[in-house]
């Protein structure tokens, strides 16, 4: 199984264009206020939301989860609470990708952690 989620340190207005051309093709309304995916508020949730909807609609091919160079392919499941669940389409692995094309991201949702340095 597979995911397409936002970059974490891609520019807001490059995702709200992909959110924008996501949602004319896969279905954004849980993103909506009311919606299953609305909380937490925060936009990278919900363009993450929309790139996987966009990304499993079109066939979970690599060049569907590009969308202007915003979003990544996550092999682990990017739901972030129990009532937004993301899609994943498929079983086993997908097509392969580029080293330099796979990313390791925190799960949206996840507490940040300090570290102290000596």
């Amino acid at each position: 199984k597979s995911w397409c989620v936002a970059k974490p340190a891609a520019p807001q207005h490059a995702l709200q264009s992909a959110l924008d051309y996501a949602c004319n093709y896969a279905d954004c309304s849980p993103t909506k206020k009311g919606g299953s995916c609305y909380d937490p508020d925060r936009p990278v949730h919900h363009v993450s939301f929309a790139m996987n909807a966009y990304y499993q609609k079109m066939g979970r091919n690599q060049w569907n989860c590009h969308l202007n160079n915003t979003s990544l392919i996550s092999l682990a499941d990017p739901s972030y609470n129990p009532c937004c669940q993301f899609v994943s389409g498929g079983s086993g692995p997908p097509l392969p990708q580029e080293k330099e094309d796979t990313w390791c991201v925190p799960k949206p949702g996840t507490q940040t952690m300090h570290y102290r340095t000596s």
